[in-house]
């Protein structure tokens, strides 16, 4: 099985379901970026909590697998959960923070492997990426940047640079994201 098939039938289970999400991770990241090698499929999900028993129940439905217990447990705990298809397995991050919530305001329907799903905008990906904070998302975010330079909002992006920062009382995002506007 390709990765292909697992991000087709995860989208179509999302579509199907009228979820409100966005890719994101190594996919999101090759699509607006840069192509690179990715294993999995990470969706950003505007799910409450209490509705995750019956998301699960109808993943199970699709075809998906899973531990119920420790995905409900994660989902609870953590924000994230983890379902799996074949070999390959699909990351969930609950949407938490008021730039999630912008991203799925402003996300933009592209097509992937003939198949419609939302992504957000290359602006709300660098914020994302720069606020994870690994190496590889430094990297995706730089790929972005450098893709969209001559289009991106900048002061969308230092507006969100400055709130994030503050909330964080860490100015690494807001130094990153002025980095990353010098491309």
């Amino acid at each position: 099985m390709l990765l292909e098939e697992v991000y087709k039938r995860v989208v179509n289970f999302l579509n199907q379901g009228n979820f409100t999400y966005i890719i994101i991770g190594g996919i999101a990241a090759g699509t607006l970026g840069e192509p690179r090698v990715t294993g999995d499929v990470d969706v950003d999900i505007l799910l409450d909590k209490n509705d995750i028993s019956d998301f699960l129940e109808d993943a199970k439905k699709a075809g998906f697998k899973f531990d119920k217990k420790k995905c409900a447990k994660s989902a609870r705990e953590t924000g994230t959960f983890q379902i799996s298809f074949g070999e390959f397995h699909v990351d969930f991050i609950i949407a938490s923070i008021g730039l999630e919530k912008e991203a799925f305001k402003r996300k933009k329907i592209i097509k992937l492997y003939k198949i419609k799903a939302y992504f957000p905008t290359p602006e709300d990906l660098i914020l994302l990426k720069v606020t994870a904070g690994r190496a590889m998302d430094i990297v995706d975010a730089e790929r972005v940047a450098i893709r969209h330079s001559g289009s991106l909002d900048k002061s969308y992006l230092i507006n969100w640079a400055e709130r994030l920062s503050d909330k964080a009382h860490d100015l690494r995002i807001y130094n990153e994201v002025k980095r990353l506007l010098t491309f």
